[in-house]
């Protein structure tokens, strides 16, 4: 079965029985018609009168809701649909439910800010009933991120590949490259002689040899062989 195909059954099968909607709107009126908007379309309910108490509601009870629905707009002062779209959509999808009197900018500001689907008042049955699909869609678009994150080594082993240890600051592409090793830095292209230590052992092979050579041509010749 193709990928296209098989998510396309993944979503017949799941439907909205069971998923858990917190509603928001600071109207009274108009949050008990978006409750029994959802009820009808058989998500399960938990309505609140403004954002600030459905962040409440989430820190109390975090798997008590499976996706947010509120109004953008809201009479009071304080946290607005964008604020709670900030504040809970990295873990939740939210979807904003816009009066038709916002901007252009406030649109804007909720298709980037990653809302998970906009609408606009008034709502009808079936834009209610479809939801599911949006928020199956971004539960996979995070989960796919999640797995991406996992899987890049960058990731997984808690460092960046562009962050190699430096002396000092500096590294391959430095303009120091090929100076001395005091100066700092991964130095390439360059071959430093190693520095003999004169031992105990090596001087009395050199006085042996001197011994066995009986004549000075020998000793000039195997003189070089023993300098450093």
């Amino acid at each position: 079965m193709a990928n296209g195909d098989q998510d396309m059954a993944t979503d017949e099968l799941m439907g909205t029985e069971g998923l858990k909607v917190l509603a928001v709107d600071d109207d009274p009126v108009c949050l008990h018609t978006l409750t029994q908007m959802l009820r009808r379309g058989g998500y399960e309910v938990t309505a609140k009168p403004s954002p600030a108490e459905a962040v409440r509601e989430v820190e109390k009870n975090p798997d008590g809701t499976d996706f947010i629905m509120t109004v953008v707009q809201t009479r009071g002062r304080g946290m607005d649909g964008l604020g709670l779209l900030k504040r809970l959509g990295k873990r939740f999808p939210v979807v904003l439910v816009f009066s038709g009197d916002e901007s252009m900018e406030t649109r804007r500001r909720g298709n980037e800010g990653g809302a998970c689907y906009l609408l606009e008042k008034p709502l009808r049955d079936a834009q209610i009933y479809f939801i599911w699909q949006h928020v199956v869609r971004w539960r996979r678009n995070a989960a796919a991120a999640a797995a991406m994150a996992n899987a890049d080594p960058r990731h997984s082993q808690g460092v960046h590949l562009d962050d190699t240890p430096r002396k000092r600051g500096q590294g391959v592409n430095d303009s120091n490259k090929g100076k001395g090793s005091s100066e700092g830095g991964l130095q390439l292209g360059t071959t430093k002689k190693n520095k003999v230590e004169w031992t105990r052992e090596m001087h009395e092979l050199f006085v042996n040899a001197v011994t066995q050579l009986k004549t000075t041509e020998g000793f000039d010749s195997v003189l070089p062989l023993f300098r450093g």
